[in-house]
């Protein structure tokens, strides 16, 4: 489930057509306005912290002091008339770090044979919405525009969507991702240069010796709450109890990690002397981390830090991302199969569908197996979201996303959690992966549900970073 979004919604007002359009009722009619916006918002599911008309430079700049008050992840400004945007521009001016969205509205869908000048200018959307845009896109300053009625479904999902991508966005910009040992040796692939990626996009990237992550499980004496936890959730398959506790144990560590050391995301090579093949945990903590990233912190293996970003990304776009691999191509039913190595998000398990709890079947020839959950991915759109540096882009680095869906494929023999994918656009899917391929991601990616490529890209715009849509 994503997280709901708190807006501020600021509607724009210049008295100076007053005499056009029924006079002062016409400032008592934007009220209203404002008031229905407010209203159509909340209703799709976002919370309005703070609203208000911005009738002048000066009042613009007292409304930026009250929304920096409260808890607003995104402005959005309602431009529904003609209106100097030195109005807005002059909250957006003390409110550089919040993402602005501006959405062109009109309360008639239609215009009447009656149009006149009254209508030229209630119905201005068309005319203010540029004044404002064009000095944002002169500054350089990232938005998104959105075009609409009021009362049409379409415009306000688009805008809800919109200012929900906003809001992530704006949330990476601080985010600390775990970045647990170095990535398996040669994989260059999954690695990043830290101060590169906190330079171009905010993203810290905080080193945890492993070693901290042994000592965290060395301290955890009692998983009964863990154990308790997977009472009536899973199927349970396990028989042994020691792999079984093990896997438990290092579940609390990594959560400790993330609760002590507020991380947001982790990406962790356990295939070390320290953690996979240490006496203790002496496991890999796939079960952990997918128990992490369906908590919302979402974790990666073999030091992938860069699928860590995407895997952020998805999670909060999607409400669930899962780790995985394109593991191999059916060339026949256009479909690809992806998998992982254990790893799992709760969060995308279908509904009245119960997750198995087994053994991992990638280390049965380890000493002691830890534990792993397995599901089918439910049928039903998705979206596989890729990060990488890119040559080609300004900023160093680029977001990939892939619209799909999850078919009805079933492989039941497939050890972990995953299933079917089908690129979206109909074109063979040889070349679907090639152009994904193409685009840079690398091996490891994150899906998520839904139809979020616009999603995905939003937020690459409001980072400034590159954006390359497959399908």
């Amino acid at each position: 489930m994503r997280a709901r979004v708190s807006l501020a919604v600021m509607l724009p007002y210049w008295g100076f057509w007053e005499s056009s359009a029924d006079g002062a009722a016409f400032r008592s009619d934007r009220r209203d306005l404002l008031h229905e916006e407010v209203e159509r918002l909340e209703s799709a599911g976002v919370d309005v912290g703070w609203s208000g008309m911005g009738v002048s430079p000066e009042a613009g700049a007292d409304a930026a002091e009250e929304i920096r008050a409260t808890d607003a992840q995104v402005l959005v400004v309602a431009q529904s008339m003609a209106v100097p945007p030195t109005h807005a521009m002059a909250a957006l001016d003390r409110l550089g770090d919040l993402p602005v969205v501006v959405w062109a509205v009109q309360r008639d869908r239609t215009l009447g044979s009656g149009f006149d000048q009254s209508d030229i200018t209630t119905m201005g959307a068309t005319v203010g919405t540029p004044m404002l845009t064009n000095l944002l896109v002169r500054s350089g300053r990232p938005f998104e525009l959105v075009v609409g009625g009021i009362s049409e479904e379409p415009a306000v999902e688009k805008l809800v969507r919109t200012v929900g991508a906003a809001a992530v966005a704006r949330s990476l910009v601080s985010a600390r991702i775990a970045r647990v040992g170095r990535p398996i040796d040669g994989y260059a692939c999954v690695d990043v240069d830290d101060e590169d990626l906190k330079a171009a996009t905010g993203i810290e990237l905080i080193p945890v010796d492993p070693t901290e992550i042994q000592t965290l499980y060395q301290e955890v004496s009692d998983v009964a709450g863990l154990e308790a936890e997977l009472v009536g959730r899973y199927e349970d398959v396990t028989e042994d109890r020691e792999g079984r506790t093990r896997s438990m144990r290092l579940a609390a560590a990594v959560e400790e990690l993330d609760r002590a050391r507020n991380f947001d995301a982790g990406a962790m090579n356990c295939h070390v002397a320290e953690i996979r093949f240490a006496d203790e945990p002496g496991v890999t903590p796939c079960f952990g981390i997918g128990r992490e990233t369906t908590r919302g912190v979402p974790w990666t293996c073999a030091g992938d830090v860069l699928t860590a970003v995407a895997m952020l990304v998805a999670k909060r776009l999607g409400g669930a991302a899962l780790y995985h691999e394109i593991e191999a191509i059916d060339f026949d039913t256009g479909e690809v199969a992806i998998a992982n190595s254990g790893e799992h998000d709760l969060g995308w398990c279908g509904r009245g569908a119960r997750p198995r709890l087994q053994p991992n079947p990638w280390y049965q020839s380890d000493r002691i197996t830890g534990i792993s959950a397995w599901f089918e991915l439910p049928p039903g759109p998705a979206t596989l979201v890729g990060f990488t540096p890119h040559h080609d882009e300004p900023s160093g680095f680029r977001l990939i996303a892939a619209e799909g869906e999850i078919t009805a494929r079933s492989f039941p023999d497939s050890p972990t959690v995953g299933g079917a994918f089908r690129f979206a656009g109909g074109e063979p899917v040889a070349e679907a992966w090639r152009r994904w391929a193409l685009a840079g991601a690398n091996h490891h990616s994150a899906a998520a549900p839904g139809s979020l490529a616009a999603e995905v890209g939003v937020v690459a715009r409001y980072l400034r970073i590159g954006f390359a849509r497959v399908s």
